[in-house]
């Protein structure tokens, strides 16, 4: 634990980032009662989120709880690979050894540290937690039949995992797998409980999935097939940041395989097609590489299979399957000769280039204009990096800052939406408010949306175009009437209007659909409160 705390030390004061702004603790929703937390598809995740909420709602208090985390993970991976190399034939002191190297492998890898340092990556970490305790009960069990109360507490952790994300139902996989490649006692008790249970799992994230959003199979962007032709790069993508962790981002420019044949992804596929029958063949020959493998993929399969998800390739996705890794790895060097100094030479060379890319890794996280840039940097057909980054230079008032990267990726990705959204709003920061309009109208033009929408709205009632604002306001409402912010935005219309009537029926409805939206309440008072003769 104290490991983990001094390598992860640079990123624990770092700011909230990404998806950490749509979280409940950074919306109106935060002081809204546990019930409304509690209420998606991920509530163990909110309830350590609300937690952390009512102890300190600063950045530093959920970051050192993910790196906590982290260290319980260590200790239960340590704890997985002492298990499994003792049922693959190993001697006690030498599956000791091996489970102590494979742990600190996994703590020190820079791999994770987009699930530990990144506030919304708890829900891998956390839910990793819960699975890995599970695995950890069902590994070191004495009994020859597994007894009731033991399958009670796997179900019970099994659900906790799940709770957290829905890809850590997985877990049922990698107990068949296990119970496949070493059969030693009989755990029919554990699945005639865990049976209905996965089943109820699958069936929630398959309703979840069809729901569209980010992820599921209406999800329009690509096709899932299209993603399967994908992930068979990716899944080789992952192999080799886990072997040279060089070259990582927070958001990696992955492009798409629409056919077979775009990126070779028929070769990726038929490579992995091949490695998994020899891994199935020799699994008695090379027990631990092979069961690693397997193991890998499994705890893949959720994300990097045939589920569409908008980010094809994702760091955090890799820390669970990277305990496969380390099997794979542990059988590899088992056949390798060396003597003692240069076998412990060698792995302390290793470990310390993994902590030094590591710190390194949390050093950017520290700093997320630093992070942002490395991943904006690296960017050719994915636009996010740059819009992200145009974000955070806009909201610390450097926006100026942001316009050499548009350049730079209009030019890679000319027409693009997001970009031409992102000129936009840089554009009206820094004044130049014509030019901003048409590289909004340019974006809803390729892509309608109502935020798009509302910032054509907010930024012609700047430039005193009452009616259009008016128009494009009303657009975004039509288009998204659950959404609370056009609503606020068009009663601020209607004040700059003197309209009274108009401005209170809009912060009402903002309200009703948000009670705690503290703006709302604020406009509301105003207008209720001011004579007849108020000009905004």
């Amino acid at each position: 634990m104290v490991a983990a705390i001094i390598l992860y030390q640079p990123a624990l004061h770092g700011p909230f980032l990404f998806d950490d702004l749509s979280l409940p603790f950074q919306l109106t929703l935060g002081e809204s009662p546990l019930s409304i937390w509690l209420s998606g598809v991920r509530p163990v995740l909110m309830f350590s989120y609300w937690l952390n909420h009512q102890i300190s709602p600063s950045p530093f208090g959920y970051h050192v709880v993910n790196v906590m985390i982290h260290g319980f993970n260590t200790a239960l991976v340590f704890a997985i690979l002492s298990r499994i190399f003792l049922l693959a034939g190993w001697t006690a002191k030498r599956s000791r050894v091996a489970a102590a190297t494979g742990a600190v492998v996994f703590l020190v890898h820079p791999l994770a540290t987009e699930s530990v340092s990144y506030i919304a990556g708890r829900s891998e970490s956390l839910g990793a937690f819960f699975v890995l305790a599970a695995y950890a009960l069902f590994l070191h069990r004495r009994e020859h039949e597994i007894r009731w109360r033991d399958a009670a507490a796997i179900l019970v952790l099994f659900g906790l995992g799940v709770a957290t994300k829905e890809n850590m139902v997985a877990l049922a996989g990698i107990l068949l797998l296990t119970d496949w490649m070493f059969p030693r006692t009989s755990s029919r008790r554990l699945y005639w409980l865990l049976a209905p249970a996965a089943l109820l799992a699958v069936v929630v994230v398959l309703r979840a999935l069809t729901h569209g959003g980010n992820a599921g199979f209406s999800f329009r962007e690509f096709t899932w097939y299209q993603y399967s032709f994908t992930q068979a790069r990716a899944i080789f993508a992952y192999i080799r940041l886990a072997v040279m962790p060089f070259g990582l981002s927070v958001d990696h420019d992955f492009p798409i395989s629409y056919t077979m044949l775009q990126h070779s992804a028929w070769l990726y596929a038929a490579t992995l097609a091949a490695l998994t029958a020899l891994a199935i063949r020799w699994r008695q020959r090379y027990a631990l590489a092979c069961f690693g493998l397997l193991m890998f993929l499994v705890w893949l399969a959720p994300t990097s299979s045939v589920i569409p998800i908008a980010d094809p390739l994702v760091e955090r996705r890799m820390y669970l399957p990277l305990v496969g890794l380390i099997l794979i790895a542990c059988e590899v060097l088992s056949r390798v000769r060396l003597s003692p100094p240069i076998a412990w030479s060698a792995a302390a060379s290793g470990l310390l280039v993994l902590t030094v890319l590591t710190w390194d890794r949390n050093t950017l996280w520290g700093r997320p204009e630093e992070l942002l840039a490395s991943a904006a940097s690296q960017a050719v057909n994915n636009p996010r990096p740059v819009a992200n980054l145009t974000d955070t230079l806009i909201a610390n008032n450097r926006c100026q800052e942001a316009l050499p990267w548009l350049e730079r990726a209009d030019r890679l990705l000319p027409r693009n939406y997001v970009i031409d959204a992102s000129w936009g709003r840089a554009l009206e920061c820094v004044g130049r408010r014509e030019e901003a309009l048409a590289r909004l109208t340019a974006a809803v033009g390729t892509h309608p949306n109502w935020k798009l929408y509302e910032l054509i709205g907010l930024l012609n009632s700047e430039m005193d175009r009452m009616e259009a604002a008016g128009e494009a306001l009303r657009t975004a409402i039509a288009m998204e009437p659950r959404a609370g912010s056009p609503h606020r935005s068009l009663a601020l219309w209607y004040e700059a209007r003197h309209d009274s009537a108009g401005a209170i029926a809009e912060y009402r409805a903002a309200l009703a659909l948000d009670p705690n939206d503290t703006r709302a309440s604020i406009g509301l008072g105003r207008v209720q409160t001011a004579k007849p003769t108020f000009a905004p």
